[in-house]
């Protein structure tokens, strides 16, 4: 009986650490699972390797991953379906066993299947080695190694082999599904939010810009109120980039803590002169940042009435603080950033009657001045466009 040296026993314990590093580091990243597959093909002197899912009730045969990644092995595979011999009882395979083709079928017995005739002898295939990664009420999730039938039949050790990866592929798949079922979400999420008509945008506490949807990306190529500066995003205006990024990193601070402070309202100037910009930030939540390594609260970046109307009619602000309609309709004019001349040619009245409205508005909401009523305006009409 040859025994292995130490050296060569110290390289294959080197190998398969390097195996299993690799195996977790592809629940994280998709694109991994064939380079492990390649690697444990390797490691079982196996000619092809697949991680595969089958379905007993229906006999579907869906290949994840493959190793040789050209061959097209998996998709010839799925169209025996319950025809293959290997998986005519689904009670052998239990989540963690590791079993040969000999176990499943006798070798006599699989040469007399068109699936050997059809499918194996023409690739030059013939023994099998299994392991029940994962199963569910659907499905039983299988890694499948193929040796040639002028190879050796698996033995003992490799068998033992995949019993010890097993748990890792397990752990990884795992990993793998519950990254791509958070990855699915935010794109649902983040679809709803492409469609809507005002500007929404992610930062963390750096300013960092994390997401922003279309309607977002239209408002900071016009560089009105809000612009990027490389990654970071900030004010237009220099006089109000302090107050902005301290806000900022103060709502991040309170989000990674899980606390939930009101939005803060700011009304920020753009480079030319003209109508200014409403921004509600609030705290979006604690996320864990990979460049980081730990949660890190992040903060969303709303814009309201940019350059828009608002219908007195359905004011909220205009309801609570019980607003006549011409008090209603100063307020919005206000809000949307009209001077007090432009108010009054809008609504056909003098600048005198509407600063007495605007005196009447402020006593009613309790604000004392402009900027003041435009943010309590921006709290309390969380509708507006």
């Amino acid at each position: 009986m040859t025994r292995s040296s130490p050296a060569d026993r110290h390289d294959s314990h080197r190998s398969l650490s390097a195996l299993v590093r690799a195996i977790h580091a592809a629940g994280g990243d998709e694109a991994r699972w064939p380079d492990v597959l390649e690697r444990v093909r390797a490691h079982l002197d196996a000619r092809v390797v697949l991680l595969t899912h089958h379905e007993f009730s229906s006999g579907a045969d869906a290949t994840l991953f493959e190793s040789p990644g050209d061959a097209g092995f998996g998709v010839k595979l799925a169209q025996y379906g319950a025809r293959i011999p290997w998986f005519l009882s689904s009670g052998d395979y239990q989540p963690g066993r590791v079993m040969t083709g000999d176990e499943l079928i006798r070798p006599d017995e699989l040469r007399r299947t068109d699936f050997y005739r059809d499918f194996l002898r023409p690739r030059g295939l013939l023994h099998l080695l299994c392991g029940v990664v994962d199963q569910r009420r659907r499905g039983t999730h299988v890694l499948a190694a193929y040796r040639a039938e002028t190879q050796a039949p698996f033995e003992a050790r490799e068998r033992a082999e995949l019993a010890v990866l097993l748990d890792h592929l397990t752990l990884s798949l795992h990993s793998h599904w519950r990254w791509q079922e958070s990855k699915d979400l935010a794109q649902a999420l983040l679809g709803l939010a492409d469609q809507e008509a005002q500007p929404t945008l992610l930062v963390d506490a750096d300013a960092r810009l994390l997401y922003r949807n279309p309607a977002a990306a239209e408002l900071l190529a016009l560089r009105q109120g809000l612009r990027l500066d490389g990654p970071r995003l900030g004010a237009a205006h220099p006089q109000d980039q302090r107050l902005f990024a301290e806000t900022v990193a103060r709502l991040a601070r309170a989000s990674a803590d899980g606390s939930l402070p009101p939005p803060a309202v700011l009304s920020l100037l753009g480079e030319a002169p003209g109508v200014p910009l409403i921004v509600v930030l609030r705290p979006a939540g604690p996320v864990f940042r990979c460049e980081a390594g730990t949660a890190q609260g992040l903060v969303m970046v709303a814009v309201r009435g940019a350059r828009s109307a608002h219908d007195p009619a359905s004011c909220l602000l205009a309801r609570r603080y019980e607003l006549t309609a011409a008090q209603a309709k100063v307020s919005a004019l206000v809000f949307a950033g009209q001077s007090l001349a432009t108010v009054a040619r809008s609504l056909q009245l003098s600048e005198n009657t509407v600063r007495s409205h605007l005196k009447q508005v402020f006593q009613k909401t309790d604000t004392h001045g402009q900027m003041e009523l435009v943010h309590l305006h921006a709290r309390v009409c969380t509708s507006l466009p």
